[in-house]
């Protein structure tokens, strides 16, 4: 019986003998022996020798395993009778040969291929140029196997040892284990302990088996590897659909893992030649990891409103985030939604096709270098690829931001606040405003006042039809209440309403300033129609506005001709440099000081002025840039108009 080889050997024989290079002849390791004795007379083996010892343990346990491996194999092998020795011709020995590399090919499966490939994947066949490298792989398990001593000299890199030890596995079966841990970056078997294989081996035996347990990514990415190499399986029908199972699997579960899974596949389609299918997994997509938008659409073309916010999110152009957004983002996303609804139903009604609007063909050429952060032993390279790209069209970019936009005011309406952002309403059907507000009401997403009207941030008012309600002011003595009217209100276009009881408080109140501020009467006044005003907002007239060129604020303590009367023409022009409605900090800074004027200074002077005419500040700081505030664009527009005439 033959013994096998002892550690204690090997570390003797490399303390003493490491010089002569005796314990790597002892672990087979014969090129390096070679080259130890070679160079003996210098001295330097002896000290590498001592280095080896370190690594005896590893050869040691190498040493092993091919004995295991050997063992399986004579224990699998039929027995045969004996019979008398026969000289055999070439051919005979061909075959024999032929026989001992494909056992492995012929050894039953622990797995139904069947059940895993799906039929979109069906037909996909394995070039043969694969099959020829996998099998020159599988060349180097013929002397292993049938235990010949031999010398070879062969380049292994860390890839090639992956791809030698996947095929070593792959029909290893695993048996139910616990969970061991496992973080490691380009995951290959020799990063595993024995505890880590054993849970590997399980986890992919039930994942075979359609049996997802939880696990780590680097397993995931071991098993990947696996199929993106062909040398777990080498049917490419097999190794995508497997592929894609995993995908769907755990996408949810391991969110980074998507973006690996997802490239890779589109890449083994490449390699296959299967262009249209790559198209499903990102091919035209820049960047890569990111899904075309137009495989999205295409997905929810029944239902446009299905596509995820966080997709809507990317083509939205142009859109800073208002404090009131910030505050009702939930609402805003659900009057989007239904704003989507409606306006899918209103093209399908007049015979408009979205898909033709929002995309256009181009035809592009790409070079895909395949199979990026992967652990890939096989000869890939790159890619040449003619496609053609559906892009989304400007025009797509423009009519999804507007209903967005357009969202956002309605949703404004439905809770009660009146101060709306500038929306291009013109790329949206006519009337689309007020047709959302209805469908938001008869569906009853919000409670909504039934006085609420479309207004925009600009409302247009009339002064020739005034309703009046409650008792008239009582006019000071000596004055009538014309003349005190005609002095005070002539620029207004309403006239402030007070019930009785209103009335007798004022009056009392006015007749105790008369008696104690009798000696200034001017100051007087002004105190009495600061109450007036102040009182006149617990009740105002419901008015019917009918159109009208004259334009006004329908905020009630905002004044845009107040604010712009405030300016200086310095603060005005720089103002009228916000065309785009942002500019860059740093930039805006620079201009500044040039003028000798600190730009915080400026820039607050600005905002003072329109929190006191507006009600809100004009320019705002989000991130890197200055941004005129949504919901004031109207003073940008005021001022490019006034500059035009």
């Amino acid at each position: 019986m033959k013994r096998g080889k002892s550690k204690t050997v090997g570390y003797i024989l490399a303390f003493f003998f490491g010089g002569l290079g005796a314990h790597l002849f002892y672990y087979g390791k014969y090129l390096r022996g070679i080259l130890y004795l070679a160079f003996s007379w210098t001295g330097i083996p002896i000290l590498l020798g001592w280095i080896d010892m370190f690594f005896i343990h590893k050869w040691h346990q190498q040493y092993l395993e091919s004995q295991e491996n050997s063992s399986k194999f004579l224990q699998e092998k039929p027995l045969q009778s004996i019979t008398p020795r026969v000289e055999k011709t070439r051919p005979e020995k061909v075959e024999s040969e032929k026989s001992v590399l494909s056992y492995r090919e012929n050894e039953m499966m622990f797995y139904r291929e069947e059940d895993i490939i799906l039929p979109e994947y069906a037909y996909l066949k394995t070039p043969s140029y694969i099959k020829e490298e996998i099998q020159q792989i599988k060349k180097s398990f013929k002397h292993k196997d049938l235990n010949r001593p031999v010398i070879e000299i062969s380049f292994h890199t860390h890839e090639t040892y992956f791809m030698e030890d996947s095929i070593k596995y792959a029909n290893q079966m695993g048996v139910e284990t616990e969970f061991v841990p496992l973080q490691v970056y380009w995951t290959t078997f020799r990063d595993l302990d024995e505890k880590q294989k054993k849970w590997y081996f399980y986890w992919r035996h039930q994942t075979l088996k359609g049996n997802y347990l939880d696990t780590d990514l680097s397993y995931v990415i071991l098993f990947a590897y696996e199929l993106i190499n062909y040398t777990f399986n080498q049917n490419a029908a097999f190794n995508v659909s497997m592929l894609v199972r995993l995908q769907q699997a755990y996408k949810e579960r391991i969110p980074n893992l998507d973006r690996y899974l997802s490239e890779w596949i589109r890449d083994m389609l490449i390699e296959l030649n299967e262009i249209e299918l790559a198209r499903k997994w990102g091919l035209g997509a820049e960047p890569y990891y990111q899904t075309n938008f137009y495989q999205i659409f295409k997905d929810h073309e029944k239902d446009i409103s299905q596509i995820p916010i966080k997709e809507w999110q990317k083509v939205i152009r142009g859109y800073s985030e208002t404090n009131f957004f910030e505050m009702n983002k939930q609402k805003v996303y659900i009057t989007f939604k239904e704003a989507l609804k409606l306006f899918q139903k209103i093209n399908i009604e007049e015979g408009l096709d979205l898909e033709k609007a929002w995309f256009e063909q181009k035809k592009k050429t790409a070079t895909y270098y395949l199979f990026k952060s992967a652990v890939i032993g096989r000869n890939v390279g790159s890619r040449v690829i003619e496609y053609t790209e559906y892009v989304p069209t400007e025009y797509f970019y423009n009519e999804i931001t507007a209903l967005f936009r357009v969202s956002e005011n309605v949703t404004r309406l439905c809770n009660g606040v009146k101060r709306q952002i500038k929306a291009n309403e013109e790329l949206l059907p006519p009337n689309f405003k007020k047709r959302l507000l209805e469908e938001m009401k008869s569906n009853k997403v919000y409670e909504i006042d039934e006085y609420v009207g479309i207004k925009s941030r600009f409302s247009h008012v009339v002064t020739d039809k005034i309703e009046e309600k409650g008792s008239q002011i009582p006019p000071k003595p000596n004055e009538t209440l014309e003349t005190k009217t005609a002095n005070n209100d002539s620029n207004k276009s309403w006239i402030t309403e007070l019930d009785g009881k209103q009335v007798e408080v004022l009056k009392q109140r006015h007749q105790a300033f008369i008696s104690e501020f009798s000696s200034d009467e001017q100051d007087e006044d002004k105190s009495t129609e600061r109450e007036i005003k102040a009182m006149s907002n617990v009740e105002k007239t419901k008015l019917d506005i009918p159109e009208r060129p004259t334009i006004t604020l329908s905020d009630d303590d905002v004044d845009v001709e107040g604010f712009l009367s405030s300016l200086t023409e310095e603060e005005i022009e720089f103002i009228s440099t916000f065309s785009s409605k942002r500019r860059r900090i740093d930039v805006v800074n620079d201009e500044i000081r040039e003028k000798g004027i600190p730009a915080a200074v400026f820039i607050n002077e600005i905002n003072t002025k329109a929190d006191e005419y507006l009600d809100d500040v004009l320019i705002e700081q989000i991130g890197d840039d200055y941004v005129i505030n949504e919901e004031l664009v109207c003073v940008l527009e005021e001022i490019e108009r006034s500059k035009a005439i």
